[in-house]
């Protein structure tokens, strides 16, 4: 969340900003967990951000609890939660989330 926070500042004046944040930042979490456990590079983190395809998001969800750890069935629930959000919801997350990861 920190590494978000510091790209939005803007954005965390009032409450639904701020949960937007935190959303952002627990799916960025989820998705970096799931790059390291299955030994896929950080890059591909940036990949479904940009294209945020709920196809590849539940793909992703559903292969997280095959890592066996708690984090990676909580990682799942995350995407999930992020995945059924309200369109412009979901969207303000990714945009987000984008905003922390590196510039290609």
């Amino acid at each position: 969340m920190r590494e978000i926070e510091a790209h939005t500042s803007e954005l965390a004046e009032t409450e639904t900003d701020a949960a937007t944040i935190y959303e952002a930042g627990q799916l960025l979490a989820a998705l970096r967990l799931w790059t390291q456990s299955l030994y896929r590079p950080d890059e591909v983190v940036g990949e479904i951000h940009e294209s945020f395809d709920l196809v590849t998001l539940r793909a992703v969800a559903a292969e997280l609890p095959a890592v066996g750890s708690p984090d990676a069935r909580a990682a799942s629930g995350i995407i999930l939660t992020t995945v059924k959000l309200p369109t412009g919801q979901r969207l303000a997350v990714a945009a987000c989330a984008l905003r922390a990861l590196p510039i290609r």
